[in-house]
């Protein structure tokens, strides 16, 4: 019995720490688009807000690639 309660314990943190890591990426993204001068493609920070909430990591690495790699616009 006291193994069933464990695994739950360990679930329960895991979805905790998914929750928070999410969130965290989400509000990241966010302060910096807003921060930034010009975002690429004119899209708001409330819409990176969005993205990046629908889609954590890709979104992530969507706003990263547009804004600041090398693909992004400003570095040509």
């Amino acid at each position: 019995m006291p193994l069933v309660t464990l695994s739950v314990l360990v679930k329960v943190i895991w979805v905790i720490l998914l929750i928070a890591t999410h969130l965290a990426l989400t509000v990241i993204v966010y302060r910096d688009a807003k921060g930034l001068s010009y975002s690429a493609l004119g899209i708001s920070p409330f819409l990176w807000l969005g993205i990046t909430f629908s889609l954590p990591i890709i979104g992530m690495f969507i706003y990263w690639i547009m804004n600041y790699s090398s693909l992004s616009r400003s570095s040509f």
